[in-house]
């Protein structure tokens, strides 16, 4: 995928993460599109894209939203590599292996963001910070989940094919004879 591409998406997930999502809060929290998109192309896709517009939107979001700026691309960066790292391990294709990167690549967010925030001074309590921590991570795994298969078709090229053949017995024996 190209990053003109790439750019787009993350725009579109910048202005609906601004103004749209929330109103789709559970628990107080709402999903945060920016991780998941980072989580999704740092593992799907060879390259840096989800590094690299994780910092950008980042710092964009630091820019309009943040009381500090530049925690918001450090935790991108980190869960990015996190999930760059875990490409090299998991099979692109399952589903198993997205529910696991898109866990990692949030606790190492949400970890580092609240924890710079704690080293700077500010008040967070430890007992607030799992609680709400813990409803981000679960909700960030949903979105995650419908966000891939949506863009799975575009990212991953020749989803369909698989090492097994998917039709009937009879059809494959034939393939298979001829």
């Amino acid at each position: 995928m190209k990053y003109r591409y790439t750019f787009i998406i993350f725009f579109i997930a910048f202005i609906l993460q601004s103004t749209v999502m929330n109103h789709f809060k559970v628990f107080q929290m709402s999903p945060n599109l920016m991780l998941c998109l980072v989580v999704i192309f740092s593992f799907l896709i060879d390259g840096y894209h989800g590094v690299v517009f994780g910092i950008l939107f980042g710092l964009l979001n630091d820019f309009c939203f943040g009381e500090i700026i530049g925690i918001g691309p450090f935790s991108y960066f980190l869960s990015a590599l996190v999930c760059i790292e875990m490409k090299r391990y998991l099979y692109k294709d399952s589903l198993i292996s997205l529910f696991l990167v898109s866990l990692g690549g949030s606790s190492v967010y949400a970890l580092v963001y609240f924890g710079l925030y704690k080293m700077l001074g500010y008040a967070y309590d430890f007992v607030y910070v799992l609680e709400k921590n813990g409803v981000m991570i679960v909700y960030n795994m949903m979105i995650t989940l419908i966000l891939y298969l949506i863009l799975s078709r575009k990212v991953i090229k020749h989803r369909s094919d698989r090492y097994m053949y998917r039709g009937n017995l009879q059809e494959a024996r034939s393939l298979y004879k001829s």
